[in-house]
């Protein structure tokens, strides 16, 4: 692909996303989609016949498509600039809840030299749609106030209560003394079962560095570790996504309860 090629292609690219994130089922910016079906047309003058095959692509784009029939269009540009796309950059967000008086769950997540800026951000977004009360983040572990940890907690950064934890030990032997149970999310021996029933004190999950884990010293002062149980080859999963394992079992058992 030649450098015009390559350059045209993320016009275009950038351009549909522009009108996924600001149009309305079956209405669209008639500027920018004209402007769309113009750069797309053009690259019928491409040596490639990989980008030039695109240009066909433009008499699909009608005013009165509906907002799936465009994406579906926009998709063969993704894979041809070789994009993975994050949901930041394409989600729409208008449908989300107005903001109202919810009552916070007693759970916190206790983050402690979590490296991927990209995982911070998830387990925010996690943590808010739960309603739990608080995030800390301790050790290394990227603050919302730096812009990829922002971009991936699409805003639920101002909506969570967070705090620099400082030091982890120090932070759980605080959360200790204000009544949460401590509970380390690891792939220890001595792990028991995730879906086991949890004990009905305010709970704080402790998840640790993606390679590492938790420090052995800090496992001695948790109350309990607690696994996700797998059936596959591999013995883990993601931080983020154990993160939203355990706070959806916790907050089924909480419910249950009530």
């Amino acid at each position: 692909m030649s450098p015009q090629d390559k350059k045209s292609l993320e016009e275009i690219h950038k351009l549909f996303l522009e009108l996924e994130k600001t149009s309305g089922d079956s209405s669209f910016d008639t500027v920018k989609l004209k402007d769309l079906k113009e750069r797309i047309q053009a690259l019928s003058l491409s040596e490639i016949i990989d980008v030039s095959r695109l240009s066909s692509l433009e008499k699909h784009l009608v005013a009165d498509m509906t907002l799936k029939h465009f994406v579906s269009f926009a998709i063969p540009f993704e894979r041809a600039l070789h994009k993975t796309l994050q949901d930041d950059e394409f989600l729409i967000v208008e449908n989300d809840k107005l903001a109202g008086e919810q009552e916070k769950l007693p759970l916190v997540f206790v983050l402690d030299n979590i490296r991927s800026a990209f995982n911070v951000g998830s387990i925010f977004r996690t943590a808010e749609c739960l309603g739990a009360e608080k995030v800390y983040l301790c050790g290394y572990t990227p603050l919302p106030t730096q812009w990829k940890v922002e971009k991936t907690a699409m805003g639920t950064h101002e909506y969570m209560d967070w705090q620099e934890g400082g030091k982890l030990f120090e932070c759980l032997e605080t959360l200790k003394e204000e009544g949460y149970q401590l509970v380390a999310l690891e792939t220890a021996a001595s792990a028991v079962d995730l879906y086991e029933e949890f004990p009905s004190e305010p709970t704080a999950f402790i998840l640790g560095n993606e390679r590492f884990g938790l420090d052995p010293e800090i496992l001695k002062l948790i109350d309990e570790v607690r696994i996700v149980p797998l059936r596959g080859r591999k013995n883990s999963l993601n931080v983020g996504v154990t993160a939203a394992v355990a706070g959806f079992e916790w907050m089924r058992q909480w419910r249950a309860r009530k």
